[in-house]
């Protein structure tokens, strides 16, 4: 089996078209997916990622696919295949190969038992509480935004706003999972207008940006969220060169991140987001975005400037709990093996649940995407066993902890690009 060509450089996780077969591994076989790559819907980046040699894909394909398995089942049906052996580019000794064999078949022993008890079924009654929520709060906010002349009325005006935006933010992660409701089109509407409309990303981008990350978290060339310099860095590791690409924003991090949020807020409002519209012209995003600068005209310009900016800063220090100072690798595992340890829960307690949109049990959402992220908590205990049984970490800590491990990680890798710069300054005298 030949792998995909990988390439080095700033094209981090660019999968070019192939000059020869590419396969990936599913249920024991090598599927030939060349003449797929393209064609696949979530892009050609994210299958591209398991045409490695003996990067086993089925439990990601099962996860991601949840809801439309039988529709895999047939495109997967429809490839050629042969079966696994052993071959000198495999990346797995046979005492390796024999234990993720185990882990997946435990694996979807659990996924198979808790689809049968229903953790995957929605709940209208919360969807309907979430999105309430978070119009009630908006409306709240623009009401003493645009009603009020007193600077008090105005600034709790405003943080309304941002918090709406933050609600609209999970809501709009959980379509872009289809988690919501389950049906895979009304999730998708339900995403791209909310993201639109709520806080002017493209939903589509996130999208399939997002499948990035949870394909391979904490992945180096991989891991799209690792990948937000000059913004911001969380492993020095991420960068090719960090001699060439040591820079003073990166240096003074900490000082300046007030400052890099709310410049990395508008890169992907009015960057990322105008080229996704001319990218993908979807009618629906060009609507939604629209009326995001609707409502931003309507409420003035520094009212919508302080709603970005407290929204921003809400979901980045809610963003880097659950991974950044966790450990960063290169190197091949199994899916689920990958998932415990570069990713831990946070404080699982009800207003941990609420302030995070339930994503502080991000392991069980990295291990099941699709599944209602409130019904998360309820099989905590079910994927600690598996992991005890497989001899897997299972990483749990309070929102403090959590909280100074991101803030000391981001300190370090600060500090560790000072003696950079000044030994290269050393050097040169």
């Amino acid at each position: 089996m030949v792998p995909s060509t990988e390439s080095t450089g700033k094209d981090w996780g660019k999968v070019d078209l192939p000059t020869s077969r590419n396969e990936i591994v599913y249920d024991g076989n090598y599927y030939d997916v060349t003449d797929f790559i393209t064609r696949h819907p979530g892009g050609k980046k994210i299958i591209g990622y398991f045409t490695n040699s003996g990067e086993d894909a089925t439990s990601a394909i099962q996860q991601f696919h949840a809801r439309s398995f039988n529709k895999v089942q047939g495109m997967m049906k429809s490839l050629k295949s042969r079966p696994v052996t052993e071959s000198p580019d495999e990346p797995f000794d046979k005492a390796t190969r024999e234990k993720n064999k185990a882990l997946t078949e435990d694996f979807t022993k659990l996924y198979m038992e808790l689809k049968a008890e229903g953790f995957f079924d929605p709940s209208y009654t919360h969807i309907t509480y979430r999105i309430v929520e978070l119009i009630l709060i908006t409306v709240l906010g623009l009401h003493l935004v645009t009603q009020y002349s007193s600077l008090l009325a105005k600034s709790v005006g405003v943080f309304a706003l941002a918090m709406g935006q933050g609600r609209a933010l999970w809501v709009m992660h959980e379509g872009g999972h289809y988690s919501l409701t389950g049906n895979v089109k009304i999730d998708k509407m339900i995403q791209v207008y909310v993201s639109g409309i709520w806080l002017g990303w493209s939903g589509i981008f996130w999208r399939r940006s997002h499948s990035l990350h949870h394909a391979m978290a904490n992945r180096l060339k991989r891991d799209v969220d690792m990948e937000t310099a000059p913004f911001y860095l969380s492993n020095i590791k991420v960068l090719n060169d960090p001699v060439k690409e040591n820079n003073f924003l990166l240096r003074n991090q900490v000082e300046l991140s007030p400052f890099m949020v709310i410049l990395a807020e508008f890169f992907v409002v009015v960057g990322v987001s105008v080229a996704a519209l001319l990218k993908y012209r979807v009618g629906e995003e060009f609507l939604a975005l629209g009326l995001h600068f609707v409502a931003a005209y309507y409420i003035g310009f520094w009212p919508w400037v302080f709603s970005h900016w407290i929204l921003i800063v809400y979901f980045y220090v809610n963003l880097i709990l659950p991974h950044t100072h966790l450990p960063v690798t290169d190197q091949p595992t199994h899916w689920v093996e990958h998932g415990l340890v570069h990713t831990c829960d946070v404080e699982q307690r009800p207003w941990c649940d609420w302030w995070m949109g339930y994503l502080n049990y991000q392991i069980e959402h990295h291990l099941f995407p699709t599944m209602p992220q409130f019904k998360n908590k309820l099989i905590v205990d079910r994927v600690k066993a598996l992991a005890e049984k497989h001899g897997l970490p299972y990483q749990v800590y309070s929102y403090k902890e959590a909280a100074v491990m991101a803030f000391r990680n981001v300190c370090d890798v600060a500090n560790q690009l000072r003696a950079l710069s000044k030994s290269k300054t050393l050097k040169n005298e």
